[in-house]
């Protein structure tokens, strides 16, 4: 009876020592997803604004393609979308006859909110999200 008891004792320490390294370890892999996407979104706002603020150069606009193209290999679905919808609103290439600073701010604010959602999956996190626009420092003068 006694080894029994023994037996009993270190397979459920084992049981036990395995499903919580599983779960740490997973817990971890999300962890580093998190912050890999964070880190990407961050960088992509980074280059977006100074390709849109500052002075359109070719550096900047390859800073922004660069940024892009790595969004769509970490981001979700959902950003993935959102965000060649924006491309395609925005991109050099497409009219500019019906282009409106409006119908860009919704599209930049949709796709933000994806990011929101992809990196903090509350589903109240954009309850309330304003429609927004960057801004920042312009060459301009009278720029926001």
């Amino acid at each position: 009876m006694e080894v029994w008891i023994a037996l009993i004792g270190t397979a459920t320490a084992v049981v036990t020592i395995t499903l919580t390294n599983f779960y740490a370890k997973k817990n971890q892999l999300k962890l580093e997803e998190k912050k890999l996407k964070e880190e990407y979104y961050l960088s992509f706002i980074k280059a977006i604004s100074e390709s849109v603020v500052s002075k359109s150069t070719e550096k900047s606009r390859d800073n922004l393609a660069d940024s892009q193209n790595k969004l769509l290999l970490i981001a979700s679905s959902e950003v993935v979308s959102k965000l060649m919808i924006f491309h395609d609103y925005v991109k050099p290439s497409s009219s500019q006859l019906d282009f409106s600073i409006e119908k860009h701010d919704e599209l930049l604010t949709d796709l933000i909110k994806a990011m929101r959602k992809d990196l903090f999956p509350n589903k109240k996190i954009n309850d309330d999200y304003p429609i927004i626009h960057l801004t920042g420092k312009s060459n301009i003068k009278g720029g926001t």
